[in-house]
């Protein structure tokens, strides 16, 4: 028996074998992606995003490689000149440097993991604003009143959000961000390979102003083979048809996120008796809901992976600066709820 709480690729949802089997039997997976039964695949799951995500119906959904294609695609496309990125992560620090490698004017603004970023009477309303919503790397999380501070305070500017861990999991308000994207390994419980797009009106507008068509994925060209139902390159057919059939049997993405609420709270309830465990996010207003990045010393941490190893718990390391010194846990949906109480029994009797 194993349990799995990596955070990404972390555990698939327990019916994506029988949905497989489904595919192989349909043969959907041999089909040409130009064809009429994939146009009205692509079709039905960008519908079912829309109602079980409760995303906005003149947003588009687009489907790419992977999140860090989306990086490109947001500085090729939606930026002329520059953006800013506020954060306080190492993926968020990775999207800013993939950026300036573009867009070298572009800004990077690093913020305390105890607080949110403090903007001081901005002059200007910059192109494009970057934050990462949900960051992996440390479980911190922007809370919506702070996302509708900087909506409110940049009314003309784009927002893009870095929704990876948060997406599929979190019941995000979309009106608050132009670009939000994610890729499927995490709160989607699928397997790796393919990333998600959800874009605004506004977003559409300005990338068809800016007019980038020199790349394969200008996201221009992205769309408009998006709105025939298409993609621009040979799909994973395979993820968009578990995606498909997962969207038609979950909950509503309330029901999903008011779960994981609940196992939070369990979780971070238990963990005041575990006197070696602490969160490196101390403010309880923004630890996330779906990464719980805890810390302790490196010599128990190097016990409790090699316990939890031996008795099949799966536990994220670390990440970049923090490897040495914390771990984390993943509470996506896929992750059932009995193996919480197994992960809360496992760290009480260690």
């Amino acid at each position: 028996m194993s349990y799995n709480f990596y955070p990404g690729p972390s555990k698939v949802y327990p019916q994506i074998a029988t949905y497989f089997q489904e595919a192989m039997d349909l043969g959907i997976l041999e089909k040409n992606h130009r064809s009429d039964s994939f146009h009205e695949l692509f079709a039905t799951t960008k519908t079912l995003l829309k109602s079980k995500l409760n995303i906005p119906l003149d947003y588009e959904i687009v489907m790419v490689s992977s999140a860090t294609e989306c990086w490109e695609i947001i500085a090729q496309s939606f930026v002329k000149k520059a953006s800013i990125h506020y954060y306080n992560g190492a993926f968020g620090e990775k999207w800013f440097n993939y950026t300036s490698k573009i867009h070298s004017s572009s800004e990077g603004q690093e913020f305390n993991i105890s607080e949110f970023v403090e903007i001081k009477n901005p002059t200007d309303s910059p192109e494009l604003i970057a934050l990462t919503h949900n960051e992996t790397s440390n479980g911190y999380a922007i809370p919506e009143n702070y996302q509708k501070y900087i909506r409110d305070l940049f009314p003309d500017s784009l927002i893009a959000y870095d929704a990876t861990s948060s997406m599929a999991g979190y019941d995000l308000n979309w009106d608050l961000g132009d670009i939000w994207y994610a890729s499927v390994q995490k709160c989607f419980g699928l397997p790796s390979g393919m990333a998600i797009m959800i874009v605004s009106p506004k977003a559409i507008g300005v990338a068809k102003e800016i007019g980038d068509n020199k790349f394969y994925n200008s996201f221009n060209f992205v769309l408009k083979n998006a709105r025939k139902n298409e993609t621009h390159y040979t799909p994973n057919i395979s993820n968009i048809f578990l995606l498909n059939r997962l969207m038609q049997n979950v909950e509503n993405i309330r029901a999903i996120y008011n779960n994981l609420i609940e196992r939070k709270e369990l979780f971070f309830n238990q963990l005041t008796e575990i006197d070696y465990l602490a969160p490196i996010i101390t403010n309880p207003e923004f630890q996330s809901d779906t990464v719980f990045c805890l810390s302790s010393n490196e010599r128990k941490l190097k016990t409790i992976k090699q316990v939890a190893d031996k008795k099949g718990f799966i536990l994220g390391n670390g990440y970049g600066e923090l490897k040495d010194t914390t771990l984390r846990i993943a509470n996506f949906p896929a992750i059932p709820n009995q193996d919480f109480i197994e992960l809360i029994n496992f760290f009480q009797q260690l």
